[in-house]
């Protein structure tokens, strides 16, 4: 035997013996659940997290995890489903199909067979049309819940089971199938059950109103509404209320029957006033002032805008804020109110605000619970793999078999539990780059807008801050449109930085002139760029090149392409980087050293996730003053996938 043999067996032994002392102690951990655990312990802990899975999601795994551990090392397959249809719950709870999918096909792999008559299987079942649904798998989804009809079910089951038929043949534009669903739904007894005759009428309502019949969609969702207000509607029959009301709505919209659509939505409003749903009250009021200015009935749809914007201001949902004082600020700026359009913008903005900060939290909550899933499988393999090699040294009846067996299954828990540690870090990693990514990506701070309208106002300028606010408006709402993309299609890039130099030109008319040349071969439509990364050199050439010249200075923005990048060029002829350096506060020096630092962690971040390389050239003319930035962006396809 070799040299290097010989220490390439050591270092083995070596492994080995480190790795038996680490799953010993692993397995001694879950050996004690074992010993404690019996089919009381393992459904007491899931009924813990069943009741935690809405409030608590994190403490809820944490149960489903040692009832799980419980349930393999048992060999108990029916617990075993039982945990992943929870842990389905808990993924449709924080709405992320694709796993909850992966989760209740699972619990299908072992709930089938012995078990298919149990209320897990009929949840499985339930759960895989529910989520194939969601993702658009129309035939997948109706598969399971036709099997799911197949099953001893009650009339509430059956009836529930029916009514999602219906739905997947109305989301697949089958209305003849979808009301035909409906007419296989027993009917109840007088006052039994009327959640399911209320969801019942409403999806009738909704497949009326698609098939054109309006006078009798109208007519069965006024009934609806009306059976709902006899008794107090759950969750389930709210939302079918919702829907239906949002189908027949757009329907009417679209034909112009404006005043039918309008009485629509003022029947939504009585009955939500009546079950103190703000929020659903505050949509539909926006959407009635909406259609009420489509009319030409300016004051009646500032009136409900109005009433909408105080309402929105008693709910926690800073999005439905947004839209309410969007909505009016935009009324105010068309009827020339400026300083109460203005005022409106300010709310909308710290609406927008609060709105990003509240998703950054939710995707913060959510990567924490996808990380502690991935916990979760590493730990039923890890224990399906220590059961295996109990089972193999318990039945081998010689020595060196032992030896063997036992190293081959050391070495492959080694490579799985390194592969799932690296699949986790991998995992984590690119969480939370994106998660930076999200806090660096640059947005327009709307406040230099504000002073200058503010200055127009002063002066009397009421034209002039009329145009100049109509277009900030312009360009807020495609700031926003395109604020949660990491990539936008050129063409709206193009457009926002043409907005942004129209609205900088306004202020600085005597500072500046600027010209935009776009390489004819460029194909805006199918090259995508990360959002707002060429703004903050464009407001740096302005802001402090060409403010402080003492003439009219000039700005060009170029767009061509060079081999394999798209080149985004920006010169300008302003006092130079040296001499507006000279010229900046301290305070000031900061905060630009700051915005160039959050661009290029910004660039490193991209480049690092989406394997680019994107780069930044900044440099003084040779001759003269100004500033020559070159941006280099690798050309990327709107059909690339990640």
């Amino acid at each position: 035997m070799t040299k290097s043999a010989s220490i390439l067996l050591f270092l083995i032994a070596l492994l080995s013996v480190h790795s038996t002392f680490a799953q010993k102690k692993k397995m001694e951990s879950y050996k004690s659940l074992q010993n404690r655990s019996s089919v009381s312990s393992v459904a007491r802990l899931l009924d813990e997290a069943n009741a935690l899975k809405l409030t608590n999601p994190n403490d809820a795994l944490n149960k489903v995890e040692d009832a799980l551990a419980m349930s393999i090392a048992q060999n108990d397959e029916q617990s075993e489903g039982k945990c992943y249809v929870l842990i389905g719950e808990i993924n449709e709870g924080i709405q992320e199909w694709k796993l909850a999918l992966e989760n209740y096909n699972q619990a299908f792999q072992n709930l089938s067979g012995n078990n298919e008559g149990t209320i897990e299987f009929k949840k499985t079942l339930q759960g895989l049309g529910a989520m194939n649904l969601k993702l658009g798998n129309y035939e997948e989804s109706l598969k399971y819940y036709q099997q799911a009809l197949t099953l001893n079910l009650n009339r509430t089951e059956r009836s529930e089971r029916l009514l999602d038929v219906s739905e997947v043949y109305f989301q697949m534009g089958k209305y003849d199938e979808a009301l035909q669903a409906l007419t296989e739904i027993t009917p109840s007894k007088k006052g039994a059950n009327q959640s399911i005759e209320t969801r019942k009428q409403n999806q009738q309502a909704k497949i009326y109103a698609m098939t054109n019949n309006l006078a009798k969609s109208q007519a069965i969702f006024q009934n609806s509404i009306n059976s709902a207000r006899r008794q107090k509607a759950d969750q389930q029959e709210d939302k079918s209320i919702k829907d239906t009301k949002e189908e027949i709505a757009n329907v009417l919209h679209d034909q112009k029957r404006y005043d039918d659509e309008i009485a629509i939505r003022k029947q939504a409003i009585e009955y939500n006033l009546e079950n103190k749903n703000a929020e659903e009250v505050t949509k539909d009021k926006v959407e009635i002032g909406k259609t009420l200015e489509t009319k030409g009935e300016s004051k009646a749809a500032l009136k409900e805008l109005e009433e909408a914007a105080i309402i929105a201001e008693t709910i926690n949902n800073p999005k439905e804020q947004a839209n309410a004082y969007l909505a009016l600020a935009q009324l105010y700026e068309k009827n020339s109110r400026s300083a109460q359009a203005l005022s409106t913008y300010r709310k909308y903005s710290g609406a927008i605000i609060r709105n990003d900060k509240q998703n950054e939290t939710r995707l913060t909550e959510k990567s924490e619970l996808i990380k502690k899933q991935k916990d979760i499988e590493g730990l039923s393999r890890f224990v399906s793999v220590s059961q295996r090699e109990e089972t193999i040294k318990e039945e081998t009846l010689f020595r060196q078999q032992i030896i063997i067996y036992g190293l081959l299954l050391i070495i492959a828990i080694v490579a799985v539990t390194s592969y799932l540690i690296y699949k986790n870090a991998q995992a984590s990693k690119l969480a939370n780059q994106l998660l930076a990514l999200k806090s660096l990506r640059s947005q327009m701070n709307p406040h230099f807008i504000f002073n200058s309208v503010n200055q127009f106002i002063a002066e009397q300028d009421e034209r002039t801050a009329n145009r100049f606010l109509s277009e900030f408006s312009q360009l807020m709402r495609l700031v926003l449109e395109n604020s949660q993309e990491d990539f936008i299609p050129f063409r709206k890039e193009q457009e926002i930085l043409t907005l942004y130099l129209k609205l900088e030109h306004y202020r600085f008319r005597d500072k500046f002139d600027y010209e935009i040349k776009i390489d004819p071969t460029i194909n805006a439509d199918h090259i995508e760029v990360p959002p707002m990364l060429t703004q903050p050199y464009i407001e740096n050439a302005v802001w402090h090149g060409l403010r402080y010249k003492d003439t009219k200075g000039k700005l060009s923005l170029s767009f061509r392409q060079e081999k394999d990048d798209l080149v985004v060029e920006i010169n300008d002829d302003g006092i130079g980087r040296k001499k507006s350096s000279e010229l900046k506060t301290e305070n000031q020096k900061k905060h630009k050293s700051t915005g160039l630092k959050n661009i290029n962690e910004r660039l490193t971040i991209i480049n690092q996730v989406y394997k680019t390389n994107y780069r930044v050239v900044v440099e003084d003319p040779l001759e003269g003053t100004g500033t020559n930035v070159r941006i280099y962006l690798a050309t990327r396809n709107s059909a690339n996938s990640l």
